[in-house]
């Protein structure tokens, strides 16, 4: 790039730097209607590595369009230019059917301000079920190895959605769920 956007302090430095050309080697999972956290969480790791988060989140507002004597600001032109190259690495990482609802969206912040109203009531409804489930878990005729694994898949749900389990809940969670066969386990783990 030439010199002069490289001088350009509004913008950030690894992007005028180096651009990403490929953002599918970062951005693995896809959106779809029920992994928003999965993939909200590894789209923020991204925007953050690259000091992008402001565009999405709101917090960067775009310099004036033009100049009081009307001219072109060519500072408005490469934080838009950036928006957009956002914009793009947002939709591509949907699935048809989520890009279907921000079909129309014309910036990165109006499409991750969607996202965030109408996924977030389902985010919470997911964080509850999930709790549930490690509430209600049982062993049951499961080997100890598929319970276990069961209970930390349903912690590792709930890590990505920034509700981590404590070790000493996650404990109790599973010593709730065996049944009175291992009453002396039990026991002699909790004395």
């Amino acid at each position: 790039m030439s010199s002069s956007t490289s001088s350009d302090s509004s913008l950030p430095q690894a992007i005028i730097q180096a651009p990403i050309a490929n953002i599918h080697h970062f951005l693995s999972i896809k959106l779809t209607t029920s992994n928003y956290l999965i993939w909200r969480s590894q789209f923020l790791a991204l925007l953050r590595g690259y000091d992008l988060l402001s565009y999405v989140d709101g917090t960067a507002t775009p310099p004036p369009m033009q100049f009081d004597d009307g001219s072109s600001n060519p500072a408005y032109i490469l934080w838009h230019k950036q928006d957009q190259l956002l914009l793009s690495w947002l939709l591509s990482s949907l699935t048809e059917s989520v890009h279907a609802h921000v079909v129309g969206l014309e910036s990165s912040h109006a499409v991750w301000q969607y996202f965030s109203s109408a996924f977030s009531s389902q985010s919470q409804a997911r964080i509850i079920q999930l709790r549930l489930s490690l509430h209600s878990l049982k062993k049951g005729a499961d080997s100890m190895s598929s319970y276990l694994l069961k209970a930390k898949s349903i912690s590792d749900e709930l890590s990505l959605a920034s509700k981590p389990v404590s070790d000493d809940d996650m404990v109790l969670y599973i010593l709730g769920g065996l049944s009175s066969e291992y009453a002396s386990l039990v026991t002699s783990i909790t004395t």
